[in-house]
């Protein structure tokens, strides 16, 4: 199933919504350097990781289709 452009982009704002949020929150728990966050701090890296490669894939399918 092919999607429009305007719900591509509806997909890729949300996504820049989710980086930034993680990373924000990426940044504190780094600054707060507290032991216990550890895992916490490793499943927002990964989010991170993971966010950025899908705006990245879903920004190319939005160039595409313009």
């Amino acid at each position: 199933m092919q999607q429009s452009e305007p719900d591509l982009q509806q997909q890729l704002a949300m996504l820049r919504i989710l980086y930034g949020t993680s990373a924000a929150a990426l940044d504190a728990f780094r600054a707060a350097n507290n032991a216990l966050d550890a895992q916490l701090v490793a499943d927002l890296e990964a989010m991170v990781e993971r966010t950025k490669a899908e705006i990245e894939r879903l920004a190319a399918r939005v160039a595409e289709t313009a």
